[in-house]
């Protein structure tokens, strides 16, 4: 009786352990986009993010498909924006594997009213937002979302995921780093990460001196 009681309870701790594990997120950033389609047409805010992939953005998402670190995962989340469904798209398609679209794992947004125009704007709401350690105050005087707005956004867009072991998270550059931040994210490069719902924002991380479009 003994023996079986010590069993059963080292069967319902494990059942517990099983529930309460972390998922693995593979984080991958979309691969290189052309701004020249949208910003030639004078498309504002969030239109600029209908730019489609660049020849080497479409090799750079072939080639990150090889990685051994996405094999394993059940499910794509992807941004909502056209770099990273696309990228999301040529993934799918050589893994075979479902898609889905987490409408808050979209970019930071450089302009919360949606006037930013071009990259010159992109750069002005980075230097700004360096400055207050991505935390906004009440003397900001751009219109930058907060990056741990971005970060508590996108944890709760990923949380109905939780039932996966392993998923590829389809995003980009500025959300990554909200979860980790190795530095500079290359296009289609990757981050790993295990999420629960105890996920915390990690805090301000000095960013790279690369100038490269997000």
């Amino acid at each position: 009786m003994d023996m079986k009681f010590r069993s059963t309870g080292k069967i319902l701790l494990e059942l517990e352990l099983e529930q309460e594990a972390a998922m693995h997120l593979v984080m991958v950033r979309h691969g290189e986009q052309d701004y020249t389609v949208t910003e030639g047409r004078g498309f504002p805010g969030p239109a600029r993010e209908l730019a489609p992939l660049t020849e080497r953005g479409v090799a750079q998402a072939e080639a990150v498909v090889k990685d051994p670190r996405l094999q394993g995962c059940q499910l794509i989340v992807s941004s909502p924006y056209t770099r990273a469904l696309q990228t999301a798209a040529i993934i799918s398609r050589r893994l075979d594997l479902p898609i889905e679209v987490a409408f808050d794992i979209h970019e930071w947004l450089v302009d919360t009213q949606y006037k930013n125009r071009d990259f010159t704007d992109t750069l002005a709401a980075i230097e700004e937002a360096t400055r207050f350690k991505g935390v906004r105050t009440p003397d900001a005087k751009l219109n930058w979302e907060g990056y741990d707005q971005v970060a508590r956004r996108a944890a709760s867009a990923l949380l109905p995921y939780l039932a996966y072991e392993k998923i590829i998270v389809v995003t980009h550059g500025y959300v990554m780093k909200q979860f980790y931040n190795p530095g500079r994210i290359p296009y289609c490069g990757i981050v790993e990460v295990d999420f629960d719902e105890n996920f915390t924002w990690p805090g301000y991380i000095e960013r790279g001196t690369s100038k490269e479009p997000r």
